[in-house]
């Protein structure tokens, strides 16, 4: 009786995780936002070290 309770719940869960795979499409599209995703924060720091750097020379000069 627990052999085949247990084949299964193994199948099943086997049969889940299949149904979860992605495409490779979807991996590709996954692929394409996480560069989106990066090049956008490698902006957004630029933009924070030139803000940066313009304070710094802010603060040299004022002095």
């Amino acid at each position: 009786m627990q052999k085949p309770f247990t084949y299964t719940l193994l199948l099943a869960a086997v049969l889940a995780l299949a149904a979860c795979e992605k495409t490779p499409e979807d991996k590709m599209e996954s692929a394409k936002e996480s560069v989106s995703e990066a090049a956008e924060s490698m902006g957004d720091a630029a933009e924070d070290t030139g803000d940066a750097i313009e304070q710094k020379a802010d603060e040299v000069t004022d002095e």
